[in-house]
């Protein structure tokens, strides 16, 4: 695979996916290729750019813009010089440039810069009768859809008798029952309806549970182990246990022994040993018989969990397909199962007369995170488009970035999109034009060294056909990873930069250790942003929880921060007073709200002087909702307290009015489910601050001249849970679902699902080691890592803080306080010239 981009890929109009590594100029290239198209004399409307997110469009179609009215008003040709370059056009003139500018200004609408919702958005509209969705049906945002999630979940268990959710979550918890019913069933929902989601109904019932032992020889196995000994007292008497847990029936904790769980392992003719002893061979024989039980119990188990999952997705999926058909909301998911289910007997030519265009030149940006779904969606297009005369494919993306598997993204699909389109050229880009080469020198050195840590194998096959013990999903994950990790390069070789590796003065031992981390935190960021205060600081985190402290902590401080994403509106208190005002008369008999409106400058507007008696105060507001509309009402009580708050709290009301008035067009008006959305609602501010704080996943796509990173001890991979899916292929419904069960358990599952289990886990280590790298490739100048300190000298855990302590090869005790890990770079960066 060649690293370079050609001036003939570019003039030529070969199909073209580009493995873009961080920060080395992916939109450039996609800006490049769609200016190419548009020079060489296609139509605007015949191109087809899509990305992820609408402040990526935006981005796009501004960078072809200015491109092009830059090249056309430069005297100098300097600005028309890099655009020829950028587009492969050596022979570019001004007059095209002048031309072209203007046309696109005449035809800006009919140019598709657009995300993938929109694209799926426009497609739906135009074959709404051919996938089967209702007249005048809409998408429905993050919060809404989850409205209609819990309303689907409440109208499901209202169908079922409450002796059969009973029996339904005792399957789902091993017996045990859980007090929040619907919070049970909605987990159980989201972990699973997604993967099942166009599975025939068979795919639930396909694991075989064998016979149980027979009882003559689980009587002879108890002989045995009860007379068990093997020279050692501890074996021996953890023998006999085992024999008493078989005898009352206890296979939780028979299944539960490493030994027996393990039996399936071995081949025929392997020696048992335990505690180092050789066991004999009665004792052998007994202990296959305790894992032949445990088998049946456990895949019992699973099996009854398996099915009683489907049961409650099934039922879940009947109220809310009602729902979504009654309401005409859809989710974008929706949407793009109905395309990939309902679209693939449709003509490229119907498709074309349909959306009024000639679809010619497809371009597909953040490749790695497209789901499979919508690649059954977009891949008749891109075959189409590479292989027609005068039309042209283009991808970029980069599967170490690929964080969005829990949103289905799968990167594979990047890998495989050469062998589903013939003729496709594949190009790297692995010099950063963002980061210093202080920071692109240590990401090397973070990421070409992942395996020395304790707990990774330098040499690892990639064949999957081995024993499950003596290679771990992280072992590989990581092997993997380094393996393959393309040295970067840094382009900007004048840029001052700096890395430090630095712990916190927190005690490991201290129970609340988190809230005096981020101060610790909160404290050097402070500091920061006071030496350097015409430079960005992003602080990226991966728990919104910390996003939220360490806000709080900065303003404290009377730090310049914003949280990227915004904030819900409540965290105005003028916002949470007119909220109170709302909620008064949907709950008169709650007097919180009566409590306090009672007590603030609303109680003359409404007539309320005593919380106690708020009977006119309640008819008094209810009569604005319904004269007037809760937008209406809305800005009347927001206009009655204004002239007392400060300038952040009237941005923050303008903001509830707008959302008001964004809910009464599309909700409908009730007054409960506007107060909700408020509550859960994200709002950005509209100025940017100097320190903004997100999680790394907000992260993507943006930069900083600084980066602290201070949370990074947290376990790579939190427990798996959910339903589990088995592919022949990647872009193929799963043929078998089954229940996530612990790895000590795997053993004792089918060779198939074994594997399986290996690789989902596998890839969540992958997925983990993706989100390290994008928030270590976010920063321009100073790279500022902050950790707690280690239980031990040489850190053992497996996170992401003990991967670092080892990869740049730190020697330091790491359970001393404010040590620092690893140092690199100009510590008066921010002197230089930038």
């Amino acid at each position: 695979m060649s690293s370079v981009i050609t001036a003939d890929d570019i003039s030529e109009m070969k199909p073209l996916l580009i493995r873009a590594s961080a920060g080395t100029g992916k939109t450039y290239q996609l800006t490049g290729r769609l200016l190419r198209i548009l020079l060489g004399g296609a139509a605007p409307d015949s191109v087809i750019a899509t990305t992820f997110t609408r402040k990526a469009a935006g981005e796009i179609l501004t960078r072809v813009m200015l491109s092009l009215a830059r090249a056309a008003i430069d005297p100098s040709g300097v600005a028309r010089q890099k655009l020829a370059e950028q587009t492969g056009l050596p022979d570019l003139s001004r007059d095209q440039c002048i031309s072209m500018t203007h046309s696109l200004l005449r035809d800006i609408h009919r140019l598709r810069i657009l995300t993938l919702d929109s694209l799926f958005s426009q497609l739906a509209r135009s074959f709404s009768y051919e996938i089967g969705v209702p007249p005048g049906w809409r998408l429905t945002d993050e919060i809404e859809d989850l409205a209609v999630r819990e309303a689907a979940v409440d109208a499901m268990l209202a169908t079922l008798q409450p002796s059969e959710v009973s029996a339904i979550l005792a399957q789902l918890g091993k017996g045990d029952t859980k007090r929040s019913v619907r919070n049970d069933m909605l987990r159980v929902i989201e972990e699973g309806y997604h993967v099942s989601r166009g599975c025939d109904k068979t795919a639930w019932d396909t694991l075989q549970v064998p016979r149980a032992p027979s009882d003559i020889a689980i009587k002879e196995a108890l002989t045995s182990l009860a007379e068990s000994a093997v020279g050692n007292k501890s074996a021996d008497g953890y023998l006999r246990r085992l024999g008493e847990w078989i005898d009352i029936g206890d296979w939780d904790k028979v299944s539960d022994m490493e030994l027996v769980a393990k039996m399936p392992t071995l081949r025929a003719g392997d020696a048992v040993i335990y505690y180092r002893k050789v066991m004999p061979d009665e004792i052998a024989k007994a202990l296959r018989v305790a894992s032949a039980g445990a088998k049946t119990h456990v895949l019992s188990l699973l099996r009854a969990q398996t099915l009683a999952t489907a049961r409650v997705i099934a039922a879940y999926e009947t109220q809310v397909n009602e729902i979504k058909q009654i309401s005409r909301a859809f989710s974008f998911d929706d949407i793009a199962y109905q395309l990939s289910e309902s679209l693939s007997p449709v003509s490229m030519n119907q498709i074309a007369n349909r959306i009024d265009c000639s679809i010619e030149h497809l371009l597909l940006d953040e490749f790695q995170d497209t789901s499979p779904v919508q690649w059954n969606v977009l891949k008749p297009l891109a075959i189409k488009t590479s292989h027609i005369d005068q039309g042209s494919f283009f991808c970029v993306g980069d599967t170490k970035q690929a964080i969005y598997g829990w949103r289905g993204g799968v990167a594979e699909i990047f890998d495989s999109v050469c062998e589903q389109i013939s003729g496709v050229v594949q190009r790297e880009q692995n010099t950063s034009f963002r980061s210093s080469p202080v920071v692109i020198d240590s990401v090397n050195l973070i990421f070409k060294n992942l395996t020395r840590h304790p707990d990774a194998s330098s040499s690892v096959s990639g064949d999957r056909d081995h024993d499950h013990d003596s290679v771990s999903p992280m072992r590989r994950a990581l092997s993997r990873f380094s393996g393959s990790f393309p040295t970067h390069e840094a382009a900007r070789e004048d840029l001052s930069g700096y890395v430090t590796i630095r712990s916190s003065d927190v005690d490991p031992k201290d129970s609340s250790l988190k809230f005096p981390h981020l101060k610790f935190v909160a404290d050097r960021i402070a500091e920061t942003a006071a030496v350097a205060p015409n430079h960005s600081i992003g602080v990226l985190t991966r728990t919104n929880e910390s996003v939220a402290w360490l806000i709080q902590l900065l303003r404290a401080k009377e730090v310049d921060v914003s949280q990227e994403g915004g904030n819900p509106l409540v965290d105005s208190p003028a916002v949470e007073l007119v909220l109170s005002a709302l909620m008064m008369p949907e709950h008169p008999g709650d007097k919180r709200w009566a409590f306090h409106v009672a007590n603030s400058p609303l109680r003359k507007m409404v007539g309320l002087t005593d919380f106690n008696d708020s009977v006119a105060a309640n008819h008094f507001i209810r009569r604005m909702i319904e004269d007037e509309g809760i937008a209406r009402t809305v800005e009347e009580l927001a206009r009655a307290i204004v002239p007392l708050c400060d300038e952040g709290d009237a941005l923050r009301l303008r903001q509830l009015v707008t959302l008001a008035q964004q809910f009464e067009s599309r909700r409908g008006s009730r007054v409960s489910q506007f107060v909700q959305r408020v509550n859960r609602k994200r709002v950005e501010k509209p100025r940017p601050a100097q320190v903004r704080v997100m999680t790394i996943h907000q992260a993507k796509g943006l930069e900083f001249d600084v980066v602290v990173l201070p949370e990074l001890d947290g376990d790579l991979v939190r427990p798996l849970s959910g339903t589990i899916g088995m592919q022949d292929k990647i872009d193929a419904p799963p043929k078998g679902l089954l229940r996530f069960i612990g790895q000590a358990h795997w053993p004792l599952l089918p060779k198939a699902w074994q594997d399986c289990f290996d690789e989902q886990v596998e890839a969540k280590y992958t997925e983990a080691l993706c989100l390290l790298y994008v928030a270590v490739t976010r920063p321009r100048r100073w790279l500022d890592i902050i950790v707690l300190r280690s239980k031990h000298s040489q850190p053992k855990a497996k996170n992401a803080s003990s991967l670092l302590y080892h990869a740049v090869g730190c020697e330091c005790d790491a359970t001393l306080a404010n040590q620092s890990w690893f140092q690199a770079g100009d510590e008066k960066w921010y002197e230089a010239e930038s």
